[in-house]
């Protein structure tokens, strides 16, 4: 006997139809666990903004579907007789687990160059129409069922689900923005938006040495998080900083932002953008100016698996001194979801968090 024949015949999930509606809350059967799928009892799951921006209709996704996709829980049942993680150690059933948000095939030309989150055939946790192809991919849910080609993760049993549940989004994006630049040590860094993306890459340059970080943000309530984890200067606006930067990191994706930033980079500085993730005003660029400073610009979007690795063995090597825990403000039950959400988007607090 597989251990898919022990599946749970039933589970909750809440479920997106259309914009600045009430999620609805349904009892779904379990499908049976396929050779090679696994199948996860959520722990937690935490809203994103980019979940907040498709319930409002700011972003467009496809119906209906399950959103969530921060999300980590324990494995309930495994298809077949042998399943490993990203590294290669062998999975069992009980062992606390989170994975990459993008799902890729592995065997395009896309994933063969080094971008699997840019896979041709790739589906995303939390973004995947529910139907009888994609079944439980999202995270506001009790259950989710991982593909065969997923990159699993297995976690620490002693670091809490507030500090290990944005890793595979938020904190694993931003390991990847910072692997752009492989020398921040004694870097002038100038890091735009202050939200979880923002306040992650304070706290990972700090650690790395970066002997200046500078803080964009206008909300006031983030800007005391951007020195509790490791700001040296903070202004609600660039216009107000008058110094150049050795690296500046776009998480805010304002254009009027970005625009003024690029005058901000040093001779032979870097600019990382990584908030652009939604239809944007074009900006105004002077090539001249980028050319004779020798200035890099770099995109990132997503991130590759090993980049959840970074983010996780970071999160537990640092979670004791510096407070991530602080960062989901409120915890609520999935049958509160829809209240859930409104607390997100009224208080707006860096994170909310669901627990099943």
């Amino acid at each position: 006997m597989t251990q898919s024949e022990a599946n749970p015949v039933k589970g909750r999930i809440a479920v997106f139809d259309e914009p600045n509606a009430f999620l609805d809350i349904k009892e779904t059967s379990i499908p049976p666990v396929g050779e090679e799928e696994i199948l996860v009892k959520i722990s937690a799951c935490t809203i994103c903004g980019s979940d907040l921006h498709t319930i409002t209709g700011r972003r467009i996704e496809k119906t209906p579907t399950i959103l969530g996709h921060e999300i980590i829980g324990h494995i309930a049942a495994i298809g077949g007789d042998y399943a490993q993680d990203y590294s290669g150690h062998q999975l069992s059933v009980g062992d606390r687990i989170t994975w990459s948000v993008c799902i890729s095939c592995g065997q395009c030309k896309l994933c063969e160059s080094g971008i699997p989150q840019k896979c041709a055939s790739v589906k995303k946790f939390g973004h995947e129409v529910l139907d009888g192809d994609s079944g439980l991919l999202g995270g506001f849910a009790e259950y989710v069922l991982l593909p065969a080609s997923t990159s699993i993760f297995r976690i620490s049993s002693d670091v809490p689900d507030e500090v290990l549940c944005p890793a595979n989004c938020a904190t694993a994006t931003v390991a990847a923005a910072i692997r752009q630049v492989p020398i921040v040590s004694n870097k002038r860094v100038l890091i735009i938006g202050a939200g979880m993306l923002g306040i992650s890459a304070i706290a990972f340059v700090k650690t790395k040495g970066a002997s200046q970080i500078s803080v964009i943000e206008p909300d006031d309530d983030r800007n005391k998080l951007a020195f509790a984890f490791g700001a040296a200067h903070v202004a609600d606006n660039i216009s107000k900083i008058s110094e150049r930067f050795d690296i500046i990191f776009d998480f805010s994706g304002s254009s009027s932002a970005i625009e003024q930033a690029v005058s901000a980079v040093d001779l032979g500085g870097t600019i990382v953008l990584v908030g652009t993730v939604a239809p944007s005003p074009a900006i105004s660029l002077d090539p001249e100016f980028v050319v004779r400073n020798l200035i890099t610009i770099i995109g990132v979007h997503n991130y590759h698996p090993m980049d959840l690795k970074t983010a996780l063995d970071f999160l537990v090597t640092h979670n004791k001194d510096i407070p991530f825990d602080q960062l989901v403000e409120k915890s609520f039950p999935l049958a509160d979801i829809n209240d859930a959400v409104e607390f997100a988007l009224s208080h707006k607090p860096i994170r909310v968090m669901i627990k099943p």
